[in-house]
């Protein structure tokens, strides 16, 4: 299991207001980096609700450790940006990219792989950085995170987990490889994601994602 948040694609062309607006992506990655196929879904197909994002492939979970039942994370704040999300349960889309919300004001938790406060393994929550339903995202300016930055989640559990940046990245999507922030095993991590850059009218997507890891608050 393993994502890269790419596409943001918009099918209306060009976004009229300002900064990073996406709409649902056109097509299955369109001018982006092929994903490999994605892990069979346990429990049949992925909910049709969230927008698949083109650039989020998942790798195969073949040999990987089971994912244990935990407790699902339902909400993100980052105090920092001022950006508090509800977050949503995604799975895999038929095209084998990773499911995003259509609201930009709403992130997806990949369901498929660890939850917050697994004992190894990474928590990807990714959203678009703008929609046609929410212009400006909350997670839009999630690049300027710097290190010591937290970020909440709270869980379904009624928990609410703290974490600390270690890094934010702002990767070009023609050469992004997010395969270690989608592992089972090793340390853990919350890993968010969302897009960036200039915006491509001819593929209907942006030019970079922005990835972010953080580690867990003991």
């Amino acid at each position: 299991m393993l994502l890269v948040l790419a596409g943001c694609g918009a099918d209306g062309g060009e976004p009229e207001q300002p900064g990073p607006v996406v709409g649902a992506p056109a097509g299955p990655g369109a001018g982006t980096p092929t994903g490999t196929p994605a892990p069979d879904d346990p429990a049949g197909s992925p909910a049709s609700s969230p927008a698949a994002v083109p650039d989020v492939p998942v790798r195969s979970a073949a040999g990987l450790p089971e994912v244990q039942p935990q407790s699902a994370p339902v909400r993100v704040v980052v105090p920092a940006l001022d950006a508090d999300l509800p977050v949503d349960a995604v799975g895999v889309a038929p095209d084998g990219q990773m499911e995003v919300p259509e609201d930009a004001a709403r992130a997806g938790w990949y369901r498929f792989g660890p939850s917050v406060g697994a004992e190894e393994g990474a928590t990807v929550i990714a959203a678009h950085s703008g929609s046609f339903i929410t212009a400006y995202g909350p997670l839009r300016d999630l690049v300027e995170l710097e290190p010591g930055d937290l970020v909440e989640v709270a869980r379904e559990d009624g928990q609410v987990l703290e974490y600390v940046v270690e890094s934010a990245r702002l990767v070009p999507k023609t050469t992004i490889d997010l395969s270690e922030h989608f592992r089972r095993e090793g340390e853990h991590r919350l890993v968010l994601i969302t897009c960036d850059g200039v915006w491509q009218d001819d593929v209907q997507s942006y030019t970079d994602n922005t990835v972010v890891t953080a580690r867990l608050v003991p």
